[in-house]
């Protein structure tokens, strides 16, 4: 079993994990690599004079779903061994979601009916952040249904594992730096205006 492959396009040896994959290849491995196969693909878009996003700020290990439109963790993603990627065309939730009444069905024994009663009950918004839901949220530890949230605020409980004493500090984090910036404005403003004083806290000259 091989560990590593040439790609043939930067000629770099890479570990199998940064191949796609293809099984009507002699190794079941996509002939260019994943990064190389993402370039060539956005060279591919801009010949047809198609729009080509710039996905570079995307951490390793993620990849971009253009129906939640957002970037997603490779074990949530479907996949395709068919495609030179090794990736289906959209996230795993998004698959369940453009297919929400047999997966509800599969997944929760709920009817069309009674996923309808529980986005009623929530007007069709997201517990979370009002949004319209499409997702039926579980605990991640008992598998016990809870309520209807939105692509992204489902994705965010999963990134933070559940872990309420982890979404707590995020929220301090991003109340902490908001405070930082609003205080650093008041201080841009304030300098130069009369009785303010100098910059540096030292009285004007000739005083």
């Amino acid at each position: 079993m091989i560990i590593e492959k040439r790609c043939p396009s930067c000629g770099v040896v890479k570990s199998v994990t940064d191949f796609g994959r293809n099984r009507s290849l002699g190794d079941g491995l996509s002939f260019y690599c994943l990064a190389c196969n993402r370039e060539r693909n956005r060279e591919h878009r801009r010949s047809l004079g198609k729009e080509v996003r710039d996905h570079s700020w995307i951490p390793e290990g993620f990849r971009w779903c253009p129906s939640c439109e957002q970037p997603v963790a490779h074990e949530d993603y479907t996949r395709n061994t068919r495609t030179a990627s090794g990736f289906g065309s959209r996230c795993r939730a998004c698959d369940r979601a453009a297919n929400s009444a047999g997966y509800f069905h599969r997944t929760d024994k709920l009817r069309k009916s009674q996923v309808a009663e529980r986005r009623a009950a929530q007007d069709g918004r997201c517990a979370i952040c009002g949004d319209p839901a499409q997702h039926l949220d579980h605990d991640h530890a008992s598998g016990a249904m809870r309520q209807m949230l939105c692509q992204r605020c489902n994705h965010g409980l999963g990134l933070f594992r559940d872990d309420p004493g982890l979404l707590h500090a995020a929220a301090c984090y991003v109340d902490a730096h908001r405070e930082r910036q609003v205080l650093a404005r008041l201080q841009e403003t304030s300098v130069g205006r009369p009785g303010t004083g100098s910059p540096s806290g030292e009285p004007p000259v000739g005083s």
